[in-house]
């Protein structure tokens, strides 16, 4: 499938959206414009509508430390020490409820989804959520099974392959309170983990 369409609804205006796979990676090739992470939190809170945007973070990949997916235990070498580089396609700026209910409402259903107040952090905008506690800021984004990210992992310095390590995973996702069988694959990320981002045309790289 090269192209496919994304519906939801945004206030009580209902929305249908193409999406083009050929051109995941086009815009990527253009020249990064450097921005900070402040600067970049104030590009994210102007968001007001869904907007697709293409990714690049860096993060630590979360496993058990002592014990396998399977409950045996084992000490995890990698605990902490392997970090996921991830590529990829997104949705932000579209609601999370509503994007559920259109799924849902596709296949039959009734429609009536409602969505649980999120336990990252509240939003401050459209796709940017804060963790007072925390003091972090996350970016809410939507990801397709059609789109799948590319992923590579970093140990000391070189690539390694993810099923070294796989059996400390966990392969949980918070998708089983949506009652519709296409899931409507939520989630968030620290925005401070972000390296690369494209939006509106711009592709912007995120400095210290």
């Amino acid at each position: 499938m090269d192209n496919f369409f994304v519906s939801g609804v945004v206030g009580n205006t209902f929305v249908l959206i193409f999406v083009s796979l050929n051109q995941t990676n086009f815009i990527m090739k253009k020249t990064p414009i450097p921005i900070n992470q402040t600067e970049l939190i104030n590009i994210l809170n102007g968001i007001e509508k869904p907007t697709f945007t293409h990714i690049v973070s860096e993060t630590i990949v979360k496993m058990n430390k002592g014990k396998t997916k399977e409950g045996s235990n084992e000490v995890n070498p990698y605990y902490n020490k392997v970090t996921k580089l991830r590529r990829g396609k997104f949705l932000i700026g579209s609601d999370y409820e509503s994007r559920v209910i259109g799924n849902d409402k596709k296949e039959g259903g009734e429609g009536n989804f409602k969505s649980q107040e999120s336990k990252v952090g509240k939003h401050i905008s459209k796709c940017v959520l804060f963790n007072e506690e925390k003091n972090t800021y996350y970016l809410s984004h939507e990801r397709f099974p059609e789109v799948k990210p590319q992923s590579e992992y970093l140990f000391e310095g070189s690539t390694i392959d993810k099923v070294l390590f796989d059996k400390w995973i966990s392969d949980t996702n918070n998708y089983g309170n949506q009652p519709q069988e296409r899931k409507v694959e939520w989630t968030t990320l620290k925005i401070n983990n972000i390296k690369e981002i494209s939006l509106n045309g711009n592709v912007y790289k995120i400095v210290e």
